[in-house]
């Protein structure tokens, strides 16, 4: 046990002054922030440039109301209008065809003389990916439309807005007074742990694959192996590595509880926490015993990749399902899945997050977890005592089960 101390001691220590550590540390809860932060800054902020739009207006009516509506509803970070209409009539589509090429207007509008009975509006645009501008001006074309019918129905179109106004739905969890303030928030939660889960075990286990590839090609281990066993070496490694990708995590975490605090938002719970440091542990354990068997195999890391690739791609599986699993958190194949080991920890941190399984699905995948970790360890163990001793040949199938029952 000693020896096995002294192993993860030194793994940790060393790797946690190392700048890789120290900026990989820094960089992911950046990138993860940045990333859903700042695509929402420009997608609802105010905008800060007037558009310049044309009208060509059939009716000779409707595009003077638009630009009303526009004007009323859209304004920029200075308070001025963010839509200038520029009005053309039937007869002058190609003056904005022509405007458009130039660039002088972003986009313009044809408005059909008959748009109650045709129900159809055309836009054009240079930019036909600038789905805000869009969806704001279909708004309010949409509106005015509206209103119109309304009139021409002798309808008052303020008494159908009033028996046709929204009901304010507010939503509570059972057995809670309190409104979820932020269903998107909550929706995202449980996918960013897993984020941090995938990003946190594949750091620190391409390091603890690199490491054994490293000395076993420079026939270091021979050295150590005068000293500890292959097995105490292995488990040492691990275990040190793992502390490592726990300070990590237990960083991240910090950065969620105190940005959820100063926001006043409770998004995590200290019992998910819980759940997330056991399922994290025993995910880590389970994920580093196989990089450690697969570094002892191989000579080179190119080669390795190639096997690592397969282990990406089995994790990338419950993030692509992850939306399915936020909606049926309990549904037949999410809960197979869950006790699938490799999946495990993913699928339950989706649906803890979500909604608490039954306490035999979370005893359940926890027990399948620690003896997978327990076969993995022993069989990562075996492997490497054997194959460390190869020189220049890549064993085969049949040789590594061989040694396994060994």
């Amino acid at each position: 046990m000693g020896s096995i101390l002294k192993v993860a001691t030194w793994e940790y220590l060393t790797r946690i002054k190392s700048k890789w550590f120290i900026i990989s540390t820094l960089l992911v809860p950046l990138v993860m922030i940045g990333s859903m932060i700042i695509p929402s800054m420009f997608i609802t902020g105010l905008d800060t440039e007037s558009k310049i739009v044309g009208v060509v207006d059939s009716t000779g009516f409707l595009g003077f109301k638009l630009e009303k509506s526009l004007t009323d509803l859209y304004r920029l970070k200075n308070g001025n209008p963010k839509y200038q209409i520029l009005h053309f009539n039937r007869n002058e589509i190609k003056q904005a065809e022509s405007l458009l090429d130039s660039s002088y207007i972003s986009a313009y509008l044809a408005i059909p003389e008959k748009l109650m009975k045709e129900n159809r509006v055309n836009y054009f645009c240079n930019n036909v990916n600038n789905f805000k501008d869009q969806s704001e001006i279909q708004y309010s074309i949409n509106k005015i439309v509206s209103h119109e019918r309304m009139i021409a129905e002798n309808l008052d179109p303020d008494k159908i807005n009033e028996l046709l106004r929204d009901v304010d739905f507010k939503i509570f969890e059972p057995g809670k007074n309190e409104e979820v303030s932020d269903e998107i928030l909550s929706y995202l939660t449980p996918l960013i742990f897993v984020m941090m889960l995938f990003f946190t075990i594949f750091m620190t286990s391409q390091v603890l694959l690199r490491s054994v590839l490293q000395e076993r090609t420079n026939r270091l281990v021979e050295i150590l192996l005068s000293s500890i066993t292959a097995r105490e070496m292995m488990i040492g490694k691990i275990l040190g590595l793992g502390l490592l990708g726990l300070t990590q995590l237990t960083f991240y975490l910090l950065i969620g509880l105190i940005g959820s605090k100063y926001q006043q938002l409770d998004i995590i719970t200290y019992s998910d926490i819980v759940f997330f440091l056991i399922y994290f542990i025993l995910g880590y354990l389970l994920y580093s015993s196989i990089y450690a068997a697969v570094g002892s195999i191989f000579d080179s890391e190119q080669d390795a990749q190639q096997v690592t690739q397969i282990l990406s791609i089995v994790t990338i599986i419950p993030i692509m399902l992850s939306s399915f699993v936020i909606s049926n958190p309990n549904s037949t194949i999410v809960v197979i899945l869950s006790f699938i080991p490799v999946m495990t920890p993913f699928f339950m941190i989706l649906r803890i997050g979500v909604e608490m399984p039954d306490i035999w699905q979370i005893i359940g995948t926890i027990m399948l977890l620690g003896i997978s970790v327990i076969i993995t360890m022993i069989i990562a163990g075996k492997i490497f005592k054997t194959a460390i001793l190869l020189y220049g040949k890549r064993p085969t199938l049949p040789e590594i089960i061989k040694w396994i029952k060994v």
